[in-house]
């Protein structure tokens, strides 16, 4: 069995262990499920999240295993790794989750990782980026922090950073791009649409080359495709983009470089960084 041990500080003292979950975003339906199949122990006793918090007061959950998870012997480069968080670099042509026909993912090989250290308790990722695209994911390695990431996401604080290589020389240096994007299902690619769901880029010029310009994105939502569908509307594809671009090269030059959130256990701000390889 593995657990996961947490410390209240002395706000909580007199408040239950539901009070305490729900502050850090753990939805009803899985403190329910904890509670009541007892997986809850305060001082080795089991308990149920009713329970009122006294000072100094531990609490361990003891978290489920799933080992029918669908794994992948290959090789992941691990950028950091604590209790909590997993953030592991994914290489191009990679998909995070499957499609229903992929078995080798991101996941599964994220999965196989952890199934091989004996921790069966499901790792997710916190979001996803394209099968093209290069770059930093974030995994919670519990539900707490699974909650506690994704109303991050949710809630537009953290703070997630890309760098494009794009066709021609991006006149101003700076700007944003505040266009819905649709999913058109017969091209299976995204357009600008007033049908569309909200999107917003915003984007930066690091430096000019010659084969066109280097630009830092960032983005305040996280639709598919969103930075290569906005980068084309402004006539500035990304290089490499078989879907909104025009030339082939050897691979989309786009990588998810930069993420910035708020560990729940400290809280404060850590970020982390990833060489762009291009």
């Amino acid at each position: 069995m593995f657990y996961l041990k947490l410390k209240p500080n002395a706000d909580f003292v007199g408040k239950s262990i539901r009070e305490y979950l729900q502050s850090l975003y753990v939805g009803k339906p899985v403190i329910y499920n904890y509670s009541s199949n007892k997986r809850i122990l305060v001082g080795d006793k089991p308990t149920n999240s009713e329970y009122r918090l006294k000072t100094n007061d531990e609490i361990t959950f003891i978290l489920e295993e799933d080992k029918n998870q669908v794994l992948t012997d290959e090789t992941i480069d691990i950028i950091y790794e604590d209790d909590d968080f997993f953030v592991v670099e994914k290489p191009i042509d990679l998909l995070v989750h499957t499609d229903g026909n992929e078995v080798d993912t991101l996941n599964s090989r994220v999965a196989n990782y952890f199934v091989n250290k004996g921790y069966f308790h499901p790792v997710l990722p916190v979001h996803r980026i394209d099968k093209a695209t290069s770059g930093l994911v974030l995994y919670a390695k519990h539900f707490v922090a699974l909650a506690y990431l994704s109303h991050q996401f949710e809630s537009k604080t953290i703070h997630k950073v890309y760098e494009a290589l794009v066709l021609g020389q991006v006149m101003p240096s700076k700007g944003t791009i505040n266009k819905p994007l649709e999913m058109d299902k017969s091209n299976k690619m995204m357009v600008i649409s007033s049908k569309g769901k909200p999107a917003v880029t915003h984007y930066e010029v690091k430096t000019y080359n010659d084969q066109g310009t280097i630009l830092e994105v960032s983005i305040e939502s996280g639709r598919t495709h969103q930075i290569r569908a906005h980068l084309a509307s402004i006539n500035h594809p990304v290089i490499g983009d078989p879907i909104y671009g025009k030339a082939k090269y050897i691979r989309l030059m786009l990588h998810f470089k930069s993420i910035a959130f708020t560990h729940f256990r400290e809280n404060k701000k850590v970020t982390f960084t990833s060489k762009v390889p291009f």
